[in-house]
């Protein structure tokens, strides 16, 4: 049985992401590698139970898209929604300093300016779908279209983080920028 003194308090489930039971996982401690922890723990009725993870994928700074073994619905997936995270102290993955990622998010993107490789203004970035295995940048023109484009490394021609812009090489087939 597992005993409140054997764990640490690493995060929170904030809500379900999609339909397949995955969750959005926001963490307290960026020490804390979730990629590499075994299993998480939650308080089910005053009962800690590990529930082991089978994947994980960044969604921002803080936060994470996790899927745990026996979890494959939303329905399911809602029910741990508020549960405070816990991870066994003497099996916590901690992130070394070498492992350190200071690294540019898709969520870092909204409110960047979209150019097209010529220079002009696209629109501006107003959000950034991530629910599917294609990220994408959901893109306001000027004349008040929404755009959405592809975040694949083969359609950014430059991210200029200063002046807040990204530039884009439209695939054919998406809506002229």
């Amino acid at each position: 049985m597992i005993k409140a003194s054997e764990l640490t308090a690493i995060g929170a489930i904030v809500k379900p992401h999609g339909v397949k039971g995955e969750m959005v996982i926001s963490m307290r401690d960026d020490r804390i590698d979730i990629g590499r922890t075994e299993c998480i723990v939650m308080d089910m009725d005053g009962i800690y139970v590990p529930f082991f993870i089978e994947n994980v994928r960044q969604k921002g700074r803080e936060s994470f898209i996790i899927s745990i073994d026996g979890i494959n619905s939303d329905t399911k997936a809602s029910e741990f929604t508020g549960k405070t995270v816990y991870a066994l102290r003497d099996r916590m993955a901690a992130t070394s300093d070498d492992d350190a990622d200071d690294g540019f998010y898709a969520s870092d993107l909204i409110g960047f300016k979209a150019l097209k490789p010529d220079g002009s203004t696209t629109g501006t970035i107003t959000d950034i779908e991530d629910s599917t295995l294609n990220v994408l940048a959901i893109i306001l023109t000027a004349d008040g279209r929404t755009v959405y484009m592809p975040l694949a490394e083969e359609f950014i021609t430059d991210i200029d983080p200063d002046s807040r812009t990204i530039t884009f090489d439209a695939p054919e087939g998406i809506e002229s920028l």
